[in-house]
């Protein structure tokens, strides 16, 4: 269990009456994706069940059988931990959000380029032109949805793109191997095939700014073999 002192309380209203129990933040966050998978006792700073917990107040063993209808305890821990309302600090609040952040920061400039001479930025100039937006940053939302929603915005005073594009890779068979795993994970395949010759072939769309990674990656892992070119 996490230490009281960093525990996050959690509240909860049953049939008039509140409830509330102290978690760890994270590992609530884990619990809530998969409850299935997480150990309600891995979540609690504290197993008890308040009706006050600053006041240190515990609810009743008979308060919780009427509420409740003669739940175990664990039920109710669950039932809490999945309906229950989780009271965040601002100072954590604002951790995450400098978090996702940091995280949008690096997502562009390991993207975008600067179209008229296809050069990168860096991440303090990415930082500055975003504080100039003052973009209010979701910690529950995926940081790859706001960095699309930001590059919106910095299109409008800045030259950047993160345009993607379709490259038609042809493999000979005796690597095809190598091209599997992590080189996948650079961009999507749109279309996938062996030709006639045992080539392996694919419609590979990527960033823009990754095609210099990607061709380097086909040469070194087909022995300068491997064919490709820019579709769109």
């Amino acid at each position: 269990m996490v230490n009281v002192d960093e525990a996050f309380e959690l509240k909860y209203k049953r049939n008039g009456e509140s409830f509330e129990i102290l978690v760890d933040f994270e590992k609530y966050k884990e619990f809530k994706k998969n409850p299935e998978k997480i150990n309600i006792y891995d979540v609690l700073a504290d197993d008890k069940i308040f009706k006050d917990q600053k006041k240190g107040e515990i609810a009743s063993e008979n308060l919780l059988k009427e509420i409740f209808n003669n739940k175990t305890i664990d039920e109710i821990l669950t039932e809490i931990l999945l309906k229950g309302d989780c009271q965040i600090p601002t100072a954590y609040l604002n951790k995450l959000r400098k978090e996702k952040k940091e995280q949008v920061i690096n997502y562009i400039v390991e993207n975008a380029t600067n179209p008229q001479n296809k050069s990168k930025y860096t991440s303090s100039m990415i930082s500055s032109e975003i504080d100039k937006l003052k973009f209010n940053f979701d910690p529950n939302i995926n940081f790859i949805s706001q960095a699309e929603d930001i590059l919106k915005l910095l299109k409008k005073i800045m030259p950047i793109s993160m345009d993607k594009i379709i490259v038609n890779i042809k493999i000979p068979g005796e690597f095809c191997g190598n091209f599997y795993g992590n080189f996948r994970k650079f961009g999507t395949i749109k279309k996938e095939y062996y030709d006639n010759s045992g080539n392996l072939v694919m419609h590979f769309e990527i960033m823009e700014s990754l095609f210099d990674t990607i061709t380097t990656n086909i040469k070194n892992n087909s022995n300068n073999q491997g064919e490709y070119y820019i579709m769109k």
